[in-house]
């Protein structure tokens, strides 16, 4: 009997870590898609960015992009009808709120007051997200615009990082227009 209770033990440990790195597995893959369609969505954002000014809530002209601290926003092409638009421009932000990283979109370009963004969580676990722009200049920039552009500059190239939590760092290097 006592060499039957030692396998039992050995067989629902054994059982037990199966199952344990299973779920780890699973989780992983979770973290790894969601950080695959994050990136996948910067990529297709700033590759299709056009240099579109819209107008605010209140009137005021908002740059074609737009770079402060934890907010990108910019205007780009929407070729095919999506969720958010039906072909043509759309606006769309990438903006870091307490550790999670949404996608806004608004649903027309030059906004009224009630024009309120879809937001679309891509990544929890974002301890930060910055962006830089490279100049025509070819200086890297940390805001966007700077003083004296016109409202239409874009970039020549975006860099993107993101951290997570857990210290794990991405980088990506994206074509902007040509210099």
């Amino acid at each position: 009997m006592a060499v039957s209770a030692v396998i039992a033990i050995m067989a629902y440990q054994s059982i037990d870590s199966a199952v344990r790195i299973t779920e780890s597995y699973e989780r992983q893959q979770q973290d790894f898609s969601q950080l695959q369609r994050t990136i996948w969505w910067l990529e297709q954002d700033v590759l299709q960015m056009t240099p579109r000014p819209v107008l605010d809530e209140l009137g005021s002209v908002i740059p074609a992009m737009l770079l402060q601290p934890q907010r990108f926003e910019l205007s780009r092409i929407a070729l095919y009808p999506t969720p958010q638009s039906s072909g043509g421009l759309v606006r769309v932000a990438y903006v870091l709120d307490a550790a999670q990283l949404y996608r806004w979109v608004w649903p027309v370009l030059d906004r009224t007051p009630d024009s309120k963004p879809n937001r679309q969580l891509l990544l929890s676990g974002v301890a930060r997200f910055d962006v830089r722009l490279l100049d025509q200049q070819q200086q890297w920039q940390g805001f966007w615009p700077q003083e004296a552009m016109a409202l239409n500059a874009l970039p020549g190239l975006v860099e993107i990082m993101i951290e997570l939590e857990d210290g794990r760092q991405f980088r990506r290097l994206l074509s902007g227009v040509e210099g």
